[in-house]
């Protein structure tokens, strides 16, 4: 719903819609699983591999739509990797036991227990899973149709 117009020089009728604040992230966060997928097929190929992700009920399709929701988990994965470690981070910079003068730059990610290394291990483990479909998707497009 729109207000009325106000009688104010230079005003004009607003919408009611929210305003997000500007986030410090706003900036576009690589995505290792969408930067692989143009790295590997180009731009014109990553265009082609949306257009064949739609193509329900056939191979390509399904393969495509594969290395689609691969690289999206790789992704997903890669965001909550980040969150993790900055989440540990913020930790232990503000643990109260510990004097902030005192804790060297490089020793914040010490003692971030093994859940940093399973989303390490996840994150990586997801790469590589992303790897061996995209090659098998560029296998199947590089063969010639009978």
């Amino acid at each position: 719903m729109t207000d009325r117009t106000s009688r104010i020089r230079g005003t004009d009728a607003r919408t009611n819609t929210p305003v997000t604040p500007p986030r410090s992230d706003a900036i576009s966060l690589p995505t290792p699983g969408t930067e692989a997928l143009r790295a590997a097929l180009s731009e014109d190929g990553y265009r082609l591999l949306g257009r064949q992700r739609h193509q329900r009920g056939t191979a390509l399709g399904e393969l495509a739509d594969l290395v689609c929701i691969t690289a999206r988990e790789a992704d997903r994965l890669h965001g909550k990797l980040r969150r993790h470690a900055a989440h540990v981070r913020l930790d232990n910079t503000l643990n109260p036991s510990l004097d902030p003068a005192f804790i060297p730059v490089t020793g914040l990610l010490q003692n971030t227990g093994h859940t940093t290394d399973l989303h390490a291990a996840r994150f990586a483990q997801q790469m590589n899973q992303l790897a061996l479909v995209l090659e098998s998707y560029q296998a199947v497009n590089r063969t010639p149709e009978l």
